[in-house]
């Protein structure tokens, strides 16, 4: 029931968007909500009072070498993105936040959007934050040959005609009215770096910590910036910890190695529920959808009978049972459940073994080969797991384990792996579809992009009308639930545990720690 919990959150979410999508040029995009005015000022006032400290941080770590923000291949890395730069926005727990910008606005068909910054900031190494500066990060994460990684996101983005109009304030023109465009592009990913950056083997940014040391193997090190122009973090220092095995990451925080261990399968939690020394939490927020996704160009999974088949062999109740020790929640094969804009019409798969039989039989599927890494803890479990659902079917499974750390460090072979255990972080269809199906997605592991889904996905980012939006939302989910390469089979929320002495854990992007908001009694 933990994904389910998050309509509210979602619901606010959907109205700030709306408002940014509905009205004129002066409307300005409010993404804090302003019931959350009184606890942020406690916050504020907690970490100003704060002394100082170190956090050890503990999480997955990468294959090594310089942070670079074009290409971000470890949680690790992620977190050490969000502590060394801002960001004109982000998704929340209660929303959108804004960061950098003071205001998010867009014309009456959302074919032109102005955003404009704070005027008290300035980059680590002195220099105010302005307009050409955010004019320049999106030109650079916006350019295939410096970011082929994220340039899919700026598609739309007419840069022959993008430009400051002041010091502080940018206007993005678009080819194409995009109503999405704040909570799918300018919201998941858009590191704000000085104009001309081009080195990053210490990366310069204007977010609450400088980076001192980089390097993912030994893990970032970042001071507190104090010429940031939010409220003053707390913490003096941060150190990222690579630790990929989640019992060695709880074990270092029970031994006092580190302070905070990140992303722990629910094995971990219910053994040290009763640990009076840690605190465990739980939340859906970042929670993973459990995926097996078939790559649909290559066989056998090109043949629409194999995929069905497929989704029809899993046993979803048995393996989140096995794997997910009854923590998660039930899959369908669609990311966003409990959010707004999910298609729950929809009915919800169950295991046919006969039938499942009768197809694999029919295509001449004997075996098949499966790549599964433990990215998150409980999908190698899975594979296993589906190997004995298989047989039942008369399928063997061969089972190919890929080390954590390296799973994400080569994208070229999950485009073209046929088949693989994955997990996608759960959000909304509108921000989750864009950039993982249809032609124009930023990561398509299923390859699927048939004419009439990226019609429906189109429509959809075009759509001011709420309404109309769903609808167009809806009939892309339907497509995709009867003839993609997903298969969901459940929910793992976030758990995380951390030293007693932590305290204020905020998370924001896709379930990050916010590093500039935590308190240390120590």
């Amino acid at each position: 029931q933990q994904a389910q919990e998050q309509p509210a959150p979602a619901a606010e979410q959907q109205e700030q968007e709306q408002a940014v999508a509905e009205q004129p040029e002066q409307q300005q995009q409010q993404a804090a909500p302003a019931q959350q005015a009184q606890q942020q000022q406690e916050e504020q006032a907690m970490i100003a009072e704060a002394t100082g400290g170190t956090l050890r941080f503990a999480a997955l770590g990468g294959l090594g070498g310089p942070l670079d923000p074009r290409n971000i291949t470890s949680v690790l890395g992620y977190h050490a993105v969000i502590g060394i730069y801002d960001f004109v926005s982000l998704h929340g727990t209660e929303g959108l936040e804004i960061g950098m910008a003071e205001s998010i606005t867009s014309n009456e068909d959302a074919t032109l959007w102005t955003i404009s910054l704070r005027p008290n900031a300035v980059f680590h190494d002195g220099r105010p934050v302005r307009a050409a500066d955010l004019d320049y990060s999106i030109r650079f994460f916006g350019d295939w040959e410096t970011s082929p990684t994220f340039a899919t996101y700026f598609l739309d983005v007419d840069f022959e005609n993008m430009g400051p109009i002041d010091e502080q304030t940018l206007e993005i023109p678009l080819f194409r009215p995009r109503a999405d465009f704040l909570e799918s592009i300018l919201a998941l990913y858009l590191p704000i770096v000085p104009e001309g950056a081009q080195d990053f083997d210490l990366p310069v940014g204007s977010g609450p910590f400088r980076i001192v040391s980089n390097d993912g193997a030994d893990g970032y090190e970042m001071v507190r910036n104090e010429d940031w122009w939010g409220p003053r973090p707390a913490l003096d220092r941060v150190v990222t910890v690579p630790i990929n095995d989640p019992t060695a990451r709880i074990n270092a925080l029970k031994t006092g190695e580190v302070d905070f261990a990140y992303q722990l399968p629910p094995t971990i939690a219910l053994s040290e529920q009763d640990n009076e020394d840690i605190t465990i939490e739980q939340t859906p927020f970042g929670g993973a959808a459990m995926c097996f996704v078939m790559n649909t160009t290559f066989a056998p999974f090109d043949n629409p009978e194999v995929r069905e088949a497929m989704r029809l062999v899993i046993d979803r109740e048995a393996l989140l049972n096995a794997v997910l020790l009854g923590q998660g929640v039930l899959g369908n094969d669609l990311v966003g459940l409990g959010m707004h804009g999910y298609h729950d019409g929809l009915p919800q798969r169950t295991r046919d073994l006969d039938r499942a039989t009768e197809l694999f039989a029919a295509a001449g599927v004997n075996d098949l080969h499966i790549v599964a890494s433990d990215i998150v803890p409980g999908l190698v479990s899975s594979a296993e797991l589906l190997g004995g659902m298989l047989a039942e079917a008369g399928v063997s499974l061969s089972i190919e384990e890929v080390p954590p750390d390296a799973f994400f460090g080569d994208f070229a072979r999950l485009l073209s792996t046929p088949f693989q255990t994955i997990y996608i972080i759960n959000r909304p269809p509108g921000v989750h579809m864009p950039s993982f199906v249809g032609s124009t997605a930023v990561f398509n592991p299923t390859a699927y992009a048939p004419p009439e889904l990226d019609e429906a996905i189109f429509a959809s980012q075009s759509e001011v009308d709420p309404e109309q939006r769903e609808m167009h939302l809806h009939r892309a989910q339907q497509l995709e639930w009867e003839n993609g390469g997903m298969i969901i089979w459940g929910y793992s929320p976030m758990i995380l545990a951390y030293s007693n002495s932590i305290s204020n854990v905020n998370l924001v992007s896709d379930g990050l720690v916010k590093f500039h908001d935590l308190v240390t009694s120590a």
